[in-house]
Formats: C-alpha cells, sequence, structure tokens
C-alpha cells in the first residue's frame, strides 16, 4: 500500500493493475478530484487526462 499524501486538484501519476486485479499494470495520469476511505479502505477519485473520472484503490497502487 502507498500512502497517498496528494491534494484534491494535484496532478498525480501512478501505475494500477489493469482491471484492478492482473499482474500488467496501466499507467494513469490525472487530477485528483476527491479522496476517501470506504469499506474497502483509502481511494482516489481521478479525472483521467482522456476525460475518464476513475476511482482507484490506494492498496493497489504500486507506484505513486
Amino acid at each position: 500500500m502507498v500512502k497517498t499524501h496528494k491534494r484534491v486538484n494535484s496532478v498525480v501519476s501512478f501505475l494500477y493493475p489493469k482491471h484492478g486485479t492482473r499482474n500488467i499494470l496501466r499507467s494513469v495520469k490525472g487530477v485528483v478530484l476527491g479522496k476517501g476511505v470506504g469499506p474497502n479502505g483509502p481511494y482516489l477519485t481521478v479525472m483521467e487526462s482522456c476525460g475518464a473520472t476513475r476511482t482507484f484503490s490506494t492498496r493497489k497502487i504500486v507506484s505513486l
């Protein structure tokens, strides 16, 4: 698990497992829209550079 001390509206770039569980990593680049703690742990909501808004579990982030 990577500690994420990123603020809302900050630019992030990290690697995340493809489809959330695989050993194949994909690059995520974008702006943090929000962060929080859910039943499965902490998460980041990111607006990617392609325009998609996605939520990523910080437990699965490989490198920040």
